[in-house]
């Protein structure tokens, strides 16, 4: 099976409205068809319930609706890693890009080490980091194979 890191942007935006909810949606239907296994640092659990917190207490979405889309972003079928080699390799690569924090550098750090390619909402990361070094790929280019 193929191995991919999602980070939290993408599953996201296939739950909450966002400038690339269909883009978003798409992948995710593609990747499970192609049974892909996906990937993230085990921080993505958390980056889940605080978006999901943030909307209801931003009243862009009802408490309901909060919970539902809380309970469908943390049914995707996600293998979960963390160790201090991760966290240790995530740092370095921030320090390396210098980006002010070492979240995103954790799916760095996890595509890096399962060779697999690292898909972002994020685009200013892309930017930052250089596509190439670690098969990083911006949403917003992801092309439906319709």
């Amino acid at each position: 099976m193929t191995k991919v890191v999602l980070d939290s942007g993408i599953f996201i935006a296939s739950v909450y409205p966002e400038v690339l909810s269909a883009e978003a949606k798409e992948l995710l239907q593609q990747m499970q068809a192609s049974h892909m296994t996906l990937h993230a640092p085990t921080l993505l659990r958390y980056e889940l319930i605080a978006v999901s917190r943030k909307a209801v207490y931003q009243t862009r979405v009802t408490r309901e609706e909060g919970r539902i889309a809380r309970d469908q972003l943390l049914s995707y079928p996600v293998t979960l890693h963390m160790d201090d080699a991760l966290l240790k390799r995530g740092y370095e690569l921030a320090e390396e890009y210098n980006r002010p924090t070492a979240y995103d550098a954790q799916y760095l750090a996890l595509a890096e080490r399962l060779s697999c390619d690292f898909w972002t909402a994020d685009e200013r990361l892309v930017n930052a980091v250089n596509a190439k070094s670690f098969g990083i790929r911006w949403l917003g280019d992801w092309q439906s194979p319709k």
